[in-house]
């Protein structure tokens, strides 16, 4: 796959899982399955990892604001082995957030064993994201 494209996907994948994680946990509250205070700390767990991220992915998008006018621009090829993982720990990762919540939001789970389900989440696959999003998104070395 090339390295343009797989960007791109992983840009979609963070904003829309986060986006979606967030829009979840504001419908919960709206609908009485969770508390205020309980919303805010949730909201408060997933957002550093996400920022953290957008940063690397806008910097990477400013750093070459310029269209190439060469006939024919380096394509650079990420291996398989990389979009494979990449496709393996985005939905793992998304899903497990998602399923936490509801079940938080339905009383099978407490509030604090949700706060620690998703530190633990955000924790353990954020190492893994942070390694595929800091090898793709890396300022080149000639530049």
């Amino acid at each position: 796959m090339k390295e343009k494209r797989l960007k791109n996907i992983i840009m979609f994948l963070i904003l829309s899982a986060k986006i979606i994680t967030i829009g979840l946990i504001l419908f919960h509250y709206a609908t009485d399955g969770l508390q205020k205070k309980d919303t805010f700390s949730l909201i408060t767990l997933i957002l550093p990892l996400f920022t953290v991220y957008l940063t690397v992915m806008i910097k990477d998008i400013l750093s070459n604001p310029y269209v190439e006018k060469e006939d024919k621009p380096k394509i650079k090829k990420v291996k398989g082995s990389i979009v494979l993982l990449t496709f393996i720990v985005f939905p793992l990762y998304f899903a497990a957030i998602i399923i936490s919540i509801n079940l938080a939001a339905q009383g099978s789970l407490q509030i604090e064993e949700l706060q620690q389900i998703i530190g633990l989440v955000e924790s353990a696959f954020g190492v893994y994201l942070a390694q595929i999003i800091l090898t793709l998104f890396k300022k080149e070395e000639s530049e």
